[in-house]
């Protein structure tokens, strides 16, 4: 998931900007992510203020360290990592995933039809996102985490493998592995 005001080469002079100390630059590229990585947080562990204070801590780190900070040429996919890295350390890998109704609300398949007339297809869809919702709670942490990134974040393999430190094929594994299980139980529930 990218914010479309965020491009490669914009990325990279902005990152250039705050690298040589521009405030304007630090304050553009804060205030146009923080919203997607309170998002992107809240969806790994629903404690807002602790995921607040992580953001914080983020950007405190980076004004600490501007100096010493590397290349970027995607400020948003830099920031999700260090704020999955820094939760994560935080809670010495306490797998406790959110997952609310709203998150799937973007889904395709899951989302209500708006109509009056559809009332009843609503209600069955309601139920049937809670009833994904349930499967997905069931999953293991880094299967939910992996299906968190590639259909609601809509990352390619490759990011999804860089943030979670494992290989392609590991990460396609797990969004595999996930969705079959998923597939298994929702046809025991549906039929």
């Amino acid at each position: 998931m990218k914010d479309p005001s965020f491009t490669v080469s914009r990325d990279s002079t902005l990152w250039q900007n705050l690298k040589r100390g521009d405030e304007q630059a630090f304050n553009e590229i804060y205030e146009g992510c923080y919203p997607l990585l309170l998002d992107y947080g809240l969806k790994i562990k629903r404690d807002e203020e602790f995921v607040k204070d992580c953001i914080q801590e983020i950007f405190y780190d980076i004004i600490r360290h501007v100096d010493t900070l590397g290349r970027t040429d995607n400020i948003l996919f830099y920031l999700f990592a260090s704020l999955r890295r820094k939760i994560f350390r935080k809670l010495r890998y306490d797998k406790t995933y959110c997952w609310e109704e709203r998150y799937f609300a973007g889904m395709p398949g899951l989302t209500a039809s708006s109509s009056e007339e559809d009332l009843m297809d609503r209600e069955r869809i309601n139920s049937r996102k809670s009833l994904v919702k349930d499967l997905i709670d069931q999953l293991p942490a880094r299967q939910k985490e992996a299906l968190l990134m590639k259909f609601y974040l809509y990352l390619e393999y490759t990011d999804i493998a860089h943030l979670m430190d494992l290989n392609v094929q590991s990460v396609r594994n797990l969004v595999y592995r996930a969705i079959k299980t998923l597939r298994e139980h929702l046809k025991g529930h549906l039929h």
